[in-house]
C-alpha cells in the first residue's frame, strides 16, 4: 500500500474533491428510499394529487442529482487512476533503461512490457478506488445499517449478520484469489515474452522450417495460461455466487419479518418498502467493496511485482559526481582486463571471455582490432562503453578510469557504429538526434547541423529530395531503406555528437561494393583527428589502422604498429595478410 500512497500524494486536492463527490452521492442514495416511503404512505392515506406529484418530483431531482454526482466521481476516479499509474509507468521505464545489459539479455522484451504495462494496469483503478471508494461504500453500508436499526431492530440484526458473513466469506477467499491471479499474471508475462521473441525472428523460423518447433513450444505455455485463467475465473465466480446466496437469504428473511410486522399493524406499507429497499441497497456497497477488494488483490500482486522490480539494481553503478575528461584528443588504455559474462543461460560455470588483456592506443591514432568470432573484440567495446564492468583491471579514457565517469560524459565522448542499426518509427530528425528536441533539459540541434552531418555521409541530397525532408517519418526498423542508407544514417548520428573516440564494429561488412565505398569515404572523414578502434574482418579496413591488436581466446596474441607487423614475415599479422583476413578470422 505504501507504493499506492506515494504516487497518490501529489494528487491530494483531486482526491479530496473525489471524496466530497462520493459523500454527496451517499447522502442522496440514503435519502431516495425515504422519499418513496413518504409517497407510498401518503398515497395509502389518500393524500391530494398535488402532494403526490410534489413528492414524485422531489424523488426525480434527488435521483438526478445523485446520478450527476456519481458520474463526476466515476470520471474523476478513472482520471486520477490513470494519471498516477502513467507516472508509475514512466518511472518503471526509466528504471528499466538503467538496468544492465546482462538483465536485458536474460529477459525477453515481452516480459518487460508485461512488467511495465500489465502489472501497472492492474493498479489503475486501485489508485483512486481503494483509497476513496472503499471508504465511501463502507460509509454507505454503515448509514444503511443505522437507518434499518431506527425502523426495525430485527431487520437490522439480519443486515448486520448478512454483512458480516459476506465480508468473512470474501476474506476466506482472499488467499486463493491472490495466489491464482498472481499465477495468471506470471503466465501472461511468460507467454508475452515467448511470443515477442519468436515473432521477432519470423523470417529465420520460416526460412529454416522451425515453425512446428515454435508451435510445439507454444502449446505448453498456452496450456499453462489456460489453466491459470480457469483457476482464477473459478475462484472469482465462487466468490460472486457465494455472496449472491447470502444476499438472497437475507432479503427473503427481511421480507418475512417486514410482512409479519405489517400484518400486526406495527409498520406502514411505506416502511415495508423502505426495509426491503435498504436491504437491497446494502448489497451495492458490499458488492463494490468486494469488487474493489478484488482489484486490491490483483493490485497487491502487481504492486508486489513492481516493488520487486524497483529493487533490482544495475551491477554497473554510476558515480554521484563523475570526473571530467581532459581537453583535446583522448587516448585509450586497457590494463590487465579480465571479464566473464554471467548472463549466458546454461553456461555453468561461466567461462572467461577476456584474460589479462592490455594495450595502449595513443590519442589520434587508429587501432585495428582483429580476432576470430568469440575472441572478445566486441566485449572490449562494451567494456569501453561501460555496458559491463571489468572483473579485474581497468579501461581508461584520457587516463581516467571509465568507472569514474558519468554515463553522459562517457557517451558524449565515445561514438559507436555497428553492423546492426536501430531505426525508430519516427522522423529522420528524431532518428538522427535520438529525440533530443523532446528532452526539456537538452538544447535542440538546428537543421543546419543535421544537414551538415548528412552532407558528411553523402545523404543530404537524398533527404532534401524527400517531400517532407527531415520531417519524413521512417517505419520501425528502417523498413523502406536500404542497408547502406540505414548505415549512413547511423554514421550521421556519430557526426552530430562529434565524439573524440570512435568505435567501428565492422560497419560495412554487409553492404554492396558501391554503398560500402560511400560508407568508407564517410568513415575516413569521421576518423580525421579522432582516436578510433576498428573491429575488422577485411584487409582494406585494416589499412587505415596505425596499430594492430590480435585477440585469440580472450588474450592478446599479438600487438604493435601495423607497418612494423606487416614488414615482419614471422608475425601473425603478416600471416593473416598473406592468407586473407576474412578467410582466417571468420
Amino acid at each position: 500500500m505504501s507504493l499506492l500512497f506515494s504516487y497518490l500524494r501529489p494528487f491530494v486536492r483531486r482526491l479530496s474533491f473525489l471524496a466530497l463527490l462520493l459523500a454527496g452521492t451517499i447522502g442522496l442514495q440514503l435519502l431516495a428510499p425515504q422519499i418513496i416511503r413518504r409517497f407510498l404512505d401518503a398515497a395509502q392515506a389518500g393524500a391530494a394529487t398535488r402532494v403526490l406529484v410534489q413528492v414524485g418530483l422531489l424523488y426525480f431531482f434527488v435521483v438526478l442529482a445523485q446520478k450527476v454526482l456519481n458520474l463526476g466521481s466515476v470520471y474523476l476516479s478513472a482520471e486520477l487512476g490513470w494519471a498516477t499509474t502513467n507516472q508509475l509507468r514512466e518511472d518503471l521505464t526509466a528504471h528499466t533503461l538503467r538496468l544492465d545489459m546482462g538483465f536485458h539479455k536474460l529477459r525477453p522484451a515481452g516480459e518487460l512490457i508485461e512488467r511495465i504495462d500489465g502489472d501497472v494496469s492492474a493498479l489503475a483503478e486501485s489508485f483512486s478506488g481503494l483509497v476513496v471508494q472503499v471508504g465511501g461504500n463502507a460509509l454507505l453500508a454503515v448509514g444503511i445499517l443505522l437507518f434499518l436499526g431506527r425502523e426495525s431492530l430485527a431487520v437490522a440484526v439480519v443486515a448486520v449478520v448478512y454483512a458480516g458473513l459476506t465480508l468473512l466469506f470474501m476474506r476466506a477467499m482472499h488467499p486463493f484469489t491472490i495466489r491464482y491471479f498472481g499465477a495468471l499474471r506470471e503466465s501472461f508475462a511468460q507467454l508475452s515474452g515467448y511470443l515477442e521473441e519468436r515473432l521477432a525472428g519470423t523470417e529465420d523460423l520460416r526460412g529454416n522450417g522451425a515453425g512446428p518447433y515454435m508451435l510445439a513450444r507454444l502449446v505448453p505455455r498456452l496450456r499453462a495460461t489456460e489453466e491459470a485463467r480457469l483457476r482464477a475465473d473459478l475462484t472469482g465466480h465462487t466468490t460472486f455466487n457465494g455472496r449472491q446466496l447470502l444476499y438472497v437469504a437475507a432479503f427473503v428473511l427481511t421480507l418475512w419479518l417486514a410482512a409479519q410486522a405489517y400484518l400486526a399493524g406495527r409498520l406502514s406499507i411505506g416502511t415495508v418498502y423502505l426495509l426491503a429497499a435498504y436491504m437491497t441497497m446494502l448489497q451495492q456497497p458490499l458488492m463494490e467493496i468486494h469488487r474493489q477488494l478484488h482489484h486490491l488483490q490483483r493490485a497487491l500482486v502487481g504492486a508486489g511485482r513492481v516493488r520487486d522490480y524497483f529493487r533490482l539494481q544495475p551491477e554497473v553503478q554510476t558515480p554521484d559526481h563523475g570526473r571530467g575528461l581532459p581537453p583535446g584528443p583522448l587516448d585509450v588504455g586497457v590494463v590487465d582486463v579480465s571479464f566473464t559474462y554471467r548472463d549466458r543461460p546454461g553456461e555453468e560455470p561461466p567461462m572467461p571471455v577476456l584474460r589479462d588483456v592490455s594495450f595502449h592506443l595513443p590519442a589520434g591514432q587508429v587501432l585495428g582490432l582483429l580476432g576470430r568470432t568469440g575472441s572478445g573484440k566486441t566485449t572490449l567495446t562494451r567494456l569501453l562503453f561501460r555496458l559491463y564492468d571489468v572483473d579485474a583491471g581497468a579501461v581508461r579514457l584520457g587516463g581516467v578510469d571509465v568507472r569514474e565517469l558519468s554515463p553522459a560524459e562517457l557517451r558524449q565522448n565515445v561514438g559507436l557504429v555497428t553492423q546492426d542499426v536501430q531505426l525508430f518509427a519516427a522522423s529522420i530528425r528524431d532518428n538522427l538526434t535520438f529525440f533530443r528536441r523532446h528532452n526539456p533539459t537538452a538544447t535542440a540541434l538546428p537543421d543546419e547541423a543535421l544537414l551538415a552531418a548528412l552532407e558528411a555521409v553523402g545523404l543530404r541530397k537524398w533527404v532534401e529530395e524527400l517531400p517532407q525532408g527531415l520531417d519524413t517519418v521512417l517505419t520501425g526498423g528502417g523498413g523502406g531503406l536500404s542497408a547502406g542508407e540505414a548505415q549512413l544514417l547511423a554514421l550521421a548520428r556519430v557526426f552530430l555528437r562529434d565524439p573524440r573516440v570512435v568505435v567501428l564494429d565492422e560497419a560495412s561488412s554487409r553492404l554492396d561494393p558501391e554503398t560500402e565505398q560511400r560508407l568508407e569515404a564517410a568513415i575516413d572523414r569521421l576518423l580525421e583527428g579522432r582516436t578510433a578502434i576498428v573491429i575488422a574482418h577485411r584487409l582494406h579496413t585494416v589499412q587505415r589502422a596505425d596499430r594492430i591488436v590480435i585477440l585469440e581466446n580472450g588474450q592478446v596474441e599479438e600487438q604493435g604498429m601495423r607497418a612494423a607487423l606487416a614488414a615482419d614475415p614471422t608475425s601473425r599479422f603478416a600471416t593473416l595478410l598473406r592468407t586473407g583476413l576474412q578467410e582466417v578470422l571468420t
